[in-house]
């Protein structure tokens, strides 16, 4: 059976010369893989398609062993991305981040399309690496099903002075903060940094990052998301560890 997909390449692991596994986030099955036979060597005609970053029109055969990639047609290459090691980096912690959700069929075009419109922005420069890191984290584990609970006060419902507990996902305010174990990570969450977390999970698509912030704020906020992300996957990701050391 072949089938015609889209997809943006998450990643690439060697096999035997010259073939490559493929790791793809497509708009209808999502995150699959699928073996480039020879893309490694210098006569392939697939493989700027099959480049990191790349986001093709991919023909797969389904064979025994699993899809094999029959042919590739490049759209965007996001190649700018790789002129900049700050933007490098921080691109490939999406994807490292993204293949750890491990996308399905039901969620693949969503989080395909927010992977495509971060990675054009980062490129492009039109927002913040730190605000953008923030968006994806706290957007995609939304879109798969790991969304906090931010509509207030778990105690007692009120809106006010709230703490974000990551590994629970909740908010709890300072009087309330005694119903859970003193030692609990938790992070203060200054007004204008809640609202932001709020738009991030529940904004329409054309609307998500029509936003800014002051510094202090963005950069609460990308330690509130980062927080919540590794406490929720409860991972710890090399593209990440190294982004922040280039920061």
């Amino acid at each position: 059976m072949t089938l015609k997909t889209r997809g943006l390449v998450l990643g690439q692991i060697p096999m035997r010369d010259p073939d490559r596994k493929l790791i793809l986030l497509t708009t209808d099955m999502g995150l699959v893989e699928a073996i480039a036979r020879g893309v490694g060597g210098r006569k392939s005609k697939i493989s700027a398609a099959a480049e990191v970053f790349a986001y093709s029109d991919f023909c797969l055969f389904e064979g025994k062993i699993g899809y094999i990639v029959d042919s590739a047609d490049l759209e965007q290459n996001f190649y700018n991305l790789r002129l900049d090691l700050q933007k490098l980096s921080l691109a490939s912690y999406f994807c490292e981040l993204t293949r750890f959700i491990l996308p399905d069929k039901d969620n693949g075009q969503a989080c395909l399309k927010l992977l495509l419109n971060t990675l054009w922005l980062l490129e492009q420069g039109k927002r913040s690496p730190a605000l953008l890191k923030a968006i994806y984290e706290l957007r995609l584990l939304s879109l798969s099903g790991f969304e906090p609970d931010l509509s207030g006060c778990s105690g007692c419902g009120q809106g006010e002075n709230l703490w974000l507990y990551p590994i629970d996902g909740v908010l709890y305010c300072s009087n309330c903060l005694g119903r859970m174990p003193p030692d609990r990570l938790r992070l203060s969450l200054p007004g204008p940094v809640l609202q932001a977390m709020r738009h991030i999970c529940q904004a329409s698509d054309d609307k998500l990052f029509s936003f800014r912030l002051t510094p202090d704020s963005e950069a609460a906020l990308e330690s509130a998301a980062e927080a919540y992300v590794l406490c929720q996957t409860g991972g710890r990701f090399k593209t990440l560890d190294f982004y922040k050391t280039i920061q």
